[in-house]
């Protein structure tokens, strides 16, 4: 902006102790032409003016960890892209690894994209049992190498320094995102029965809430004897805590039943 310098952009990247010449020839069209604030014009540089190249001898490191998504709430097989930026460009080869703390069980997110930029994007698909208020990484550690062909360099080829930010540390995913996994499937209680009615009621355990409208064929209801009892409704209570079941006969006394339940592939009857 201030005309103090002509910046050339390259094909090749720079190596470290390269011996660089640059030469100018002027361009014929005036309005490409080089020059001064009295319109003196630059005309060559026939001989090769020597470049100074200052050569870079640090590795690469990890500057922040973030997720597009902010502020959410997902479920089981849903797929969280998270993005680890580096100070400089990084080419990757292979499939790092970042380690997450997702509760009782773990969870890996594998490199997706970004080779030849500074961020490198990792996908965690969310699997059932993971639960977890705010998720981050595992330790400062946690993104990893797992054979000896994978890395992560630099244009030079000089490895990463790969250290996180302590979890929840400025910087670390778990400071900058509010992402929570909620992925336990909703659990039924022992369930109960009047004799004298036709309705059994299923509660739902740790008075989870639940919703959907699932259809009566979707449960079936059988005595010890393994006769059959037809469910003709299956409604969802208004605070999602029970779901009533409807029978074609009497419940009678000292009954011994049970009652499973198979998923309905629509999507909106699931419960």
């Amino acid at each position: 902006d201030d005309g103090a310098s002509i910046a050339l952009t390259l094909t090749n990247i720079i190596q470290n102790s390269a011996d660089i010449s640059v030469t100018y020839a002027q361009n014929s069209s005036d309005s490409k032409k080089i020059k001064d604030a009295n319109g003196n014009e630059m005309v060559s540089v026939t001989s090769g003016q020597s470049v100074t190249v200052t050569n870079d001898v640090s590795a690469p490191t990890i500057s922040n960890v973030s997720s597009t998504l902010g502020t959410v709430t997902k479920g089981i097989g849903e797929v969280i892209p998270i993005q680890i930026l580096f100070n400089e460009v990084v080419n990757v080869q292979g499939t790092p690894q970042l380690a997450l703390e997702t509760g009782s069980t773990d969870a890996i997110a594998y490199y997706a994209s970004g080779t030849g930029t500074n961020t490198l994007t990792f996908n965690y698909t969310v699997a059932a049992g993971h639960s977890v208020t705010d998720l981050d990484y595992k330790a400062t550690t946690s993104l990893t190498l797992p054979t000896n062909s994978d890395t992560i360099r630099d244009n030079l080829s000089t490895n990463a320094t790969l250290t996180l930010a302590e979890p929840a540390a400025t910087e670390s995913l778990g400071a900058n995102d509010a992402i929570t996994i909620e992925a336990v499937r909703p659990t039924v209680a022992p369930y109960t029965a009047n004799a004298g009615t036709t309705t059994v009621t299923l509660t739902m355990a740790s008075n989870e809430t639940v919703s959907g409208a699932p259809d009566a064929t979707d449960f079936t209801v059988t005595n010890a004897s393994g006769a059959g009892n037809t469910v003709t409704a299956a409604t969802i209570a208004d605070d999602g805590a029970s779901i009533a079941l409807t029978l074609t006969n009497i419940i009678q006394n000292s009954d011994d039943i049970s009652v499973t339940y198979a998923q309905n592939s629509s999507d909106s009857k699931k419960v």
